[in-house]
């Protein structure tokens, strides 16, 4: 009898890696991926490359320029000079506070321009998004030489003005579920880098009634932040200055403290006339 053959074993193939875009279960692929291109700037607050953007999620580099262009046509994306995507205004119009149908950034730009142009500098306002804060808005000073930050910023808290001047008036349960996912990277030999050290802080703002950043994150940029409050007495943003330690001193810091707390206080009444006052 001829012998027979056993068949040919098939070579064993690796499972595919799956792509980092979460799947809804109701069919929507195209969604879920635009969804994920949206999701992955939360990460990468200088904005992303075409091609950085389809490696991080293992798209095709046609698909993300098909998606980005929408995104941009729509105002949810901007793309700079140098062809570097980031979170655009419509996209930071839907992640702001709303108070008896009243958004955040309505209620205060008549304050910041205000601050604006009391100070000289430029205004900005910011809120919490997770263990970093935000720019939502700002309104660029009449000084010769600008110093701001463009809209979609995120920013570290520990260093930064806005972020002390929120966490200090947040509820404690709230604040320590923040503070225990921060990392205190040290930008500078002055920068706060502990939780110990960042608590007493917040106790001082808490007294004060403002914030600093004397060049604790960039050294030789300075700003000067007030809380914004809800109708708890609970920051929900923060309003700050922003310039050149030239201009923006620690002495002269300390003299627009209660201007800063003015704007402050004007953005919580516009926001919500029932807010405790500060």
């Amino acid at each position: 009898m001829p012998a027979t053959r056993s068949p040919r074993r098939q070579p064993r193939t690796k499972p595919k890696p799956k792509a980092p875009v979460h799947d809804s279960g109701f069919s929507t692929p195209s969604l879920d991926r635009a969804l994920a291109v949206l999701q992955c700037f939360g990460g990468h607050p200088h904005g992303l490359t075409l091609s950085e953007i389809a490696a991080e999620l293992k798209l095709s580099v046609n698909f993300v320029y098909r998606v980005t262009q929408s995104l941009v046509s729509h105002g949810y994306l901007v793309r700079d000079a140098e062809k570097r995507f980031s979170v655009g205004s419509a996209m930071l119009k839907l992640c702001q506070p709303v108070v008896d149908d009243v958004p955040l950034t309505e209620a205060a730009l008549p304050a910041m321009r205000w601050l604006s142009d009391q100070t000289g500098e430029a205004a900005h306002l910011g809120i919490l998004s997770g263990s970093e804060g935000i720019v939502l808005e700002r309104v660029i000073g009449r000084a010769m030489i600008k110093f701001y930050v463009e809209r979609g910023t995120r920013f570290p808290l520990h260093t930064s003005g806005p972020g002390k001047a929120m966490l200090a008036f947040t509820p404690e349960p709230e604040r320590d579920e923040i503070i225990s996912g921060m990392k205190f990277e040290r930008f500078q030999p002055w920068t706060i880098s502990n939780r110990k050290d960042f608590l007493q802080c917040l106790d001082q703002v808490r007294i004060n009634g403002f914030a600093t950043d004397i060049g604790e994150h960039l050294e030789g940029h300075h700003c000067l932040a007030a809380p914004i409050f809800d109708a708890e007495g609970h920051a929900i943003a923060s309003l700050w200055i922003t310039g050149p330690s030239q201009r923006l001193s620690e002495e002269r810091m300390l003299k627009l403290a209660p201007v800063v707390k003015q704007a402050g206080h004007m953005a919580t009444a516009a926001l919500n006339p029932r807010a405790v006052a500060r």
